[in-house]
């Protein structure tokens, strides 16, 4: 299971909205629905060349709002063109009340942490990146 660090989705880190989402599109997640995000699908895509942006797939599988953004090290190299157009599905997202402080403070230094889960692969993607996983500097166990 490849799993990635997804950062940057509160207003302070984003700065991005839209008329659904006044208060920021990647605020949304966290405030929108009961579950926070968890189970929502998250497609990344390459921006300026060092930057994977994550928007989210609409109904119809085409990319909705831009929300949030992988941690640097997955677009380092040859990582962010591999992870360009693949789907990664949210497993957990951490809260800004979370009982445990180490969380806590990921959240607040990252403006937003969550853990998601290769759901599609993009067009990048080759069978030998299914025995590499990506373990975050700084992440969750």
């Amino acid at each position: 299971m490849f799993r990635i660090i997804l950062v940057g989705f509160l207003p302070t880190g984003s700065g991005r909205s839209c008329e659904r989402h006044p208060f920021g599109c990647g605020n949304s997640w966290i405030y929108e629905g009961p579950f926070h995000g968890v189970g929502m699908q998250i497609r990344l895509r390459l921006v300026d060349g060092s930057h994977l942006a994550g928007y989210t797939v609409q109904v119809d599988g085409s990319d909705g709002c831009r929300v949030c953004f992988a941690a640097r090290e997955y677009a380092v190299g040859s990582s962010g063109v591999r992870l360009d157009g693949c789907v990664f599905r949210i497993r957990e997202t951490v809260l800004p009340d979370d009982e445990n402080s180490s969380k806590r403070a990921l959240f607040h230094r990252n403006r937003g942490y969550a853990v998601a889960e290769l759901f599609q692969p993009g067009p990048n993607w080759s069978s030998r990146n299914n025995s590499e996983e990506v373990v975050a500097f700084h992440g969750l166990g």
